[in-house]
């Protein structure tokens, strides 16, 4: 709880780790892409033939790996699959932090999701956040044993995964080392790192992104987001804030400047455009717009109709740029977008070249679960030697 006072780090028994590169490299490939033969492991790895067979014994003793049944080829002898051990294996704490509540999970190595806490922030100066941050984790670790890493997302950009450099959404002017901060009530390694970075490495390694070699996502809430994996790598920019201002241009204002998206597609710019239109009385926010949109509420729909069609507009400038194969839709305001029908994707559809007419479109829950899930990743990451 804000205010508790600690009696020094929260105590665990130490999760081994890995070993050497040859022994991560072997485990990485495992963890992202399931079972595979020693052979197979060879030939992909670019390792000898003995050391796989080395780093694989150690790993299947330490209990890192289990071997699966043999299969049958037509010449040669039966291929050993092996996969990583994920019951039994290694948990990770991710963290996602907004503006008005921390949400918490515990995730096996793969990053799915056994538990969820969620906790109001009343408070979002450092040292709040830190003791909000702390009340679900030390739950967490009570409860589940083999915890090897914690990881914590939030609205900003941040510096080797450790300092918090600004924070606009919770008011942070000054640069913040979190991580430092946590590990110091904690006897956990933590990461930090921004959150639409975090949530897209957890896409990327686990979830929609794992089925396609180039994506883009672009997020809609209290901030605007966007963020591509180009074959198979993030794309995060020389400030490593490529996608995170919401600047984007997506027309002209009345005066000829640059109209940004920000300033027609965050919460707060939405709410102020269904007050003026009277979609939504003074005392409304953004969750009695979604409703009236989704009942089918004309002024409510329009205001809907009109996000729809600017996020298709910042979407269509992606893939222009990009070329990826999904588009990926989400944020706490992808319900709105729904409430609109096929506005958004009519209009991408239409903006976008013939040759690229086979793009997918991808619409995620308005939930924050993929964006704890993707903290926790990062965590995973840090674990298995590998970053972003």
């Amino acid at each position: 709880m804000p205010g508790k006072e600690h009696q020094g780090a929260v105590r665990m028994d130490a999760v081994p780790e890995l070993g050497g590169d040859s022994a991560r490299a072997v485990y990485r490939d495992l963890l992202r892409f399931g079972p595979r033969s020693r052979s197979a492991l060879t030939t992909r790895l670019g390792l000898s033939a003995p050391t796989v067979t080395r780093v694989t014994r150690d790993l299947l003793d330490a209990g890192r790996l289990h071997q699966l049944g043999a299969v049958v080829r037509a010449k040669g002898r039966p291929h050993e699959p092996l996969d990583i051990e994920e019951n039994l294996g290694p948990r990770f704490i991710g963290v996602k932090v907004t503006a008005d509540d921390v949400h918490a999970v515990v995730t096996t190595v793969r990053g799915n999701v056994l538990e969820e806490l969620v906790l109001p922030l009343e408070d979002t100066s450092p040292a709040s956040v830190v003791d909000t941050i702390l009340a679900p984790v030390e739950a967490l670790v009570e409860a589940h044993p083999r915890l090897a890493g914690v990881g914590v997302s939030l609205g900003g950009p941040v510096a080797q995964r450790r300092v918090v450099l600004s924070s606009y959404l919770l008011g942070w002017t000054t640069q913040f080392d979190l991580a430092t901060a946590l590990e110091a009530r904690l006897d956990l390694p933590v990461v930090v790192e921004n959150d639409l970075v975090a949530m897209v490495n957890g896409l990327h390694w686990f979830g929609i992104g794992r089925s396609y070699g180039s994506f883009a996502v672009l997020t809609v809430g209290a901030g605007i987001g966007a963020s591509t994996v180009i074959d198979g790598r993030l794309v995060e920019g020389r400030h490593h804030v490529a996608g995170l201002t919401g600047r984007q241009s997506i027309g002209q204002r009345a005066d000829g400047t640059p109209l940004p998206l920000r300033d027609v597609a965050s919460t707060d710019s939405i709410v102020r455009r269904a007050r003026a239109t009277s979609a939504l009385a003074a005392d409304e926010g953004i969750e009695d717009l979604t409703r009236r949109a989704a009942a089918g509420e004309r002024a409510a729909l329009e205001v809907a109709e009109e996000l729809a069609r600017s996020l298709a507009a910042a979407a269509a400038g992606l893939v222009a740029i990009v070329d990826p194969e999904a588009i990926v839709l989400g944020g706490e305001n992808v319900d709105l977008v729904r409430a609109a029908g096929p506005v958004f994707e009519q209009t991408l559809r239409g903006a976008v070249a013939a040759a690229q007419q086979d793009l997918v479109v991808r619409v995620l829950s308005g939930d924050f679960d993929e964006w704890a899930r993707g903290a926790a990743v990062i965590a995973i990451q840090e674990f298995v030697g590998v970053g972003s």
